[in-house]
């Protein structure tokens, strides 16, 4: 039998394609990611596994999570920080009906670090790269990730305050 003749069932497929190449309607994820995302609470979708308690929040309203370039910076600060994609629950808050209390509560993080989010947003005040110990978290508020990918300067102030919030 040759490659052309060979054919799969639809759970073949979706085991070998769990994430998906285009997003349709509504700009949510596919059901088929089971993997990566995985519904805390009715309405907080997240992408990984939360297993470390990092919750990293965003807020981008043109993607389900990130744009193929900023996930990919994210991916090289979480493996930077000796984590991976898995360790981490990434929301977007921009696709949530919950506020970022109800999403902190519902996943219940010790390191919340919010990249690109009003401080109107916030349940409390937050200064920008300070790390700010809160109910027993650790939060840290900074620009979007596209910000900080495209400034040096920013981009070394997140490096420096996640070097001391992972002890790296």
């Amino acid at each position: 039998m040759d490659l052309n003749g060979l054919q799969f069932t639809q759970e073949q497929l979706a085991e070998l394609y769990t994430d998906a190449l285009v997003v349709t309607g509504s700009g949510t994820p596919s059901p088929s990611s089971k993997k990566t995302s995985a519904p805390a609470k009715p309405g907080i979708n997240f992408k990984g596994q939360n297993k470390k308690g990092v919750l990293w929040l965003v807020h981008e309203p043109a993607h389900a999570f990130l744009d193929d370039d900023d996930f990919e910076f994210l991916s090289q600060i979480v493996g930077a920080c000796k984590m991976n994609m898995d360790d981490i629950a990434l929301v977007n808050l921009a696709h949530v009906e919950q506020s970022v209390t109800e999403v902190v509560e519902a996943l219940k993080p010790s390191i919340v670090l919010l990249c690109g989010i009003e401080y109107q947003q916030l349940p409390f005040k937050l200064d920008e790269y300070v790390l700010y110990p809160h109910a027993n978290r650790n939060y840290f508020l900074a620009d979007s990730l596209q910000d900080l990918r495209n400034d040096k300067a920013k981009k070394t102030k997140l490096w420096l305050a996640l070097k001391a919030i992972f002890s790296l």
